[in-house]
């Protein structure tokens, strides 16, 4: 089956490859049912790489028939009909979907596999356009407005996809995603919202982190209606000490103030760092707003033209187009 036909259908989608392909990108959605562990699969590629291809398929044979009643098992447990899907879509998924058929599954293979699914994302996202109303929320540092992205069921939560919030301090208490990953969950979520007459999304650089969201999103994003969100300095501090809970992440910390040291200055980076030894951490949090974030977002915050301004959620749906 081509993956045209199945994205986004009543499907279960298993990935039969190892947990760490698996975990680099996968179909949003996908139960990972590995064939081979990740030590199983290096070895099987050694083999392949210095004796030969036959031994290879032996050696992956014999470590698949050990693992095989507990894979049924799991198998058995999942709702029908069920897609696998390998790298290529070649031996791994035919192998255990041959085996799955004879036994009356309902099952499919996603052809030419995983590699066909990373082009068709890429094409979709090359092309992508947003069809609804789109609009955008800028703000400082800490106005609340991922907050109010995850009140709504219209929204598309960028640094949610990336799991960085897109600062030097944006991966703290997150586990950020691969490009393909990030780009996997932007175009799922993407697609969920295609039916909406109105989509909103939060103000970023091109740059969450390490992954970069496609051109044509972020061209869309720059031509597309701007609100701005405010909220006072206590607010705010309140809000990124709930966040990023930093008494639990001292030593994360530091070393992450020893990489803005050069936009702080050696004497304000040695003061927060006192600050934050003496337990201030709501000090630590508000000097490194005014004295390092307004500084670095406030210009091109300042620099947009907004139809409205807001606080909240409130304010937000009490001002949009019904």
């Amino acid at each position: 089956m081509k993956i045209e036909d199945c994205y986004q259908k009543e499907f279960t989608f298993v990935d039969v490859r190892s947990p760490l392909e698996f975990e680099e990108d996968h179909i949003p959605g996908a139960i990972n049912i590995p064939l081979l562990s990740n030590e199983e699969r290096a070895i099987v590629g050694t083999i392949y790489k210095k004796e030969s291809q036959q031994k290879a398929v032996d050696k992956g044979l014999e470590f698949i028939s050990k693992s095989l009643p507990e894979m049924v098992k799991k198998y058995r447990k999942l709702k029908q009909p069920i897609l696998i899907y390998c790298f290529r879509g070649g031996m791994r998924s035919n192998s255990i979907a041959s085996l799955l058929k004879s036994m009356n599954f309902n099952v499919e293979i996603l052809e030419r596999g995983y590699k066909d699914y990373r082009r068709f994302v890429r094409e979709k996202l090359e092309n992508y356009k947003i069809k609804s109303k789109f609009y955008i929320l800028y703000g400082l540092t800490g106005s609340g407005k991922t907050e109010i992205l995850e009140q709504l069921d219209n929204a598309l939560d960028l640094e949610g996809c990336a799991q960085h919030r897109g600062s030097v301090f944006g991966d703290i208490n997150l586990k950020p995603k691969s490009q393909k990953m990030f780009e996997s969950l932007l175009l799922n979520r993407l697609e969920e919202l295609q039916n909406k007459p109105l989509i909103l999304t939060e103000g970023e650089s091109r740059k969450i982190g390490k992954v970069q969201i496609p051109l044509a999103l972020w061209k869309q994003m720059q031509e597309t209606t701007k609100i701005k969100v405010i909220s006072p300095i206590e607010e705010r501090v309140d809000r990124i000490d709930k966040e990023y809970n930093l008494k639990l992440n001292q030593k994360l910390i530091e070393e992450k103030l020893d990489i803005i040291e050069k936009y702080l200055g050696k004497q304000k980076t040695f003061d927060i760092k006192l600050l934050l030894k003496e337990g201030k951490v709501k000090e630590v949090i508000k000097t490194l707003l005014l004295d390092y974030y307004d500084k670095l977002y406030a210009h091109t915050i300042n620099s947009k033209t907004y139809e409205f301004e807001i606080k909240n959620k409130e304010d937000l749906l009490k001002q949009l187009p019904k």
